[in-house]
Formats: C-alpha cells, structure tokens, sequence
C-alpha cells in the first residue's frame, strides 16, 4: 500500500508513528490518506457496508489529464471514467481495494439543477479531450497528483438508505442535494455531495467491523464555532487527544466512524 502510494501516486510521507502513516502532496503537513497497519485485519465479507471511494479533487482539468497519463504510463489499470456533469473523474482501486475516484470540477456556474436537486449523470468522459489539455512534444514530467489536490468526498456502503440519510441530513446537518431509489448525496454550502452513500451491494448488509480492511474513519474540517454547535446539538462531548485541538468523534448507523476536526 505505501509503495503505491508512494510510488505511483507521487504521495510524500508527512507523518509516521506506529502502525500509520499519513501521506500527502507534500505543498501543505495536511496528509490525503492515513494508513493504519493491523496485520491481523481480514477482508470484508460480500455486502458489508463501508467505503465505496474516496474521491480525490484536483484543482482543474490540465491536472486530471496529467493524472490519467501519469497513473496510466505507471501501469494503474483504470476501472472506469464518467463525465458527471458538475465534475470529470477516474476511478481505480489500491491493492487492498479500497475504491478511488480523481476528479475536476467544473464551474459551478455551469452546475443546473431541477426542483433545487443537482443535476448529476453518469456520461462517457471524453478522454481524447481530456489528454488534450496537456502541451504536446513531451519532455515535462506529469505528477499523478497535482500539489493543491484534496479530498473532495467520500462515498460509502450503507445498509440502509433512509436511515443513513436521516443521520447525516437531520443530525449533522448536510443538505440533501439529490435523492436516488438507491443512492442519495449530501454537501455543505451548496457544493454537489461532500457525502455519497448507495445500496447497490450492501442492502441490508452487516455493519463495519475495525478489525476489516477497508475505510477506519474519515475527517470533516469545520470551524470550531460550528464543531461546539454540533457538539451541543448532539450532546457529544469533544475529545482532546494527545494535546491537539478538540475533536468530535461519531459513529454512523453503520458504525461507519467520522470525525470533526478544527482547522490546524
């Protein structure tokens, strides 16, 4: 897991202690990706919950066509590419299976929506397009993940559609922006979905274990005027770990386990 993320995904390590290892582009110590090694952890079995992807959002088109050339000239196999309307992507997977997805937005100008729900489809990507956003004739060294990349949003395995829904709309407070039979997204601030979630393998199915691979938690960064609002709404005391800032830990109706965090 390290070597590709090192080795194919240009990613630097910006902090190791113990089992983890924190990665990133190595622009800011913020890391992309934690790695927790646990040599005892046993795959999922078929229908758990847990991640689908993570998704990976870099700052403009140019970087996804170095992206899909660096990756590809690497020897990553592509699972798929999608023009979504808001956003281009590319999905892979690392060696544990741990769904990825690199996108670019487009301009939320260009967004449309449809009874206050965003439009999003699944279209072909045009990738000849694509590749031509990059200069012709060689001779510059294409980085997989451009310096300004983050983490966009995240994507997960849920058992129950309608109960996930209901905990991270009514409870934490992200906005439904568009509502499918079997899968629904959320966002923040009006943004396409910081959170996905479908039932397309996981109906029903068990809810997620730590000692599986597979997703441990994944981190909101919010103001800490907002973190001590959902503290209270919540009635869920913060917790300060080792001298850092207050963070608030909470676990899904999958036992799916996230954090808010104040900026650093």
């Amino acid at each position: 897991m390290l070597s590709f993320y090192e080795r194919d995904f240009g990613l630097k390590v910006v902090q190791s202690d113990g089992g983890y290892t924190a990665l990133g582009t190595g622009a800011t110590a913020e890391p992309i990706i934690i790695l927790h090694h646990e040599a005892k952890a046993t795959s999922p079995p078929p229908k758990a919950t847990g991640l689908y992807h993570y998704a990976l959002l870099v700052p403009d088109r140019r970087s996804l066509a170095a992206a899909y050339l660096a990756l590809g000239g690497k020897g990553v196999v592509f699972e798929g590419y999608a023009d979504h309307q808001v956003s281009e992507a590319l999905y892979l997977s690392d060696p544990e299976g741990n769904g990825i997805e690199i996108y670019r937005d487009r301009p939320r100008n260009e967004w449309k929506f449809d009874e206050g729900e965003v439009d999003m489809t699944t279209q072909p990507l045009d990738l000849d397009s694509l590749i031509k956003e990059l200069p012709t004739g060689g001779g510059e060294e294409l980085k997989a993940i451009a310096d300004e990349t983050r983490v966009g949003h995240i994507h997960l395995k849920v058992s129950d559609l309608n109960a996930s829904i209901t905990f991270y709309r009514d409870a934490l407070g992200f906005e439904l922006m568009r509502y499918l039979d079997s899968a629904a997204f959320l966002s923040a601030g009006g943004y396409h979905h910081h959170v996905g979630m479908n039932i397309w393998d996981s109906l029903g199915g068990p809810a997620t274990r730590k000692d599986w691979t597979g997703l441990e938690y994944f981190a909101f960064t919010i103001p800490e005027t907002k973190l001590n609002e959902l503290s209270a709404r919540l009635n869920v005391r913060p917790t300060v770990q080792n001298g850092n800032s207050a963070r608030l830990f909470l676990s899904d109706p999958d036992d799916i386990n996230l954090t808010f965090n104040p900026p650093h």
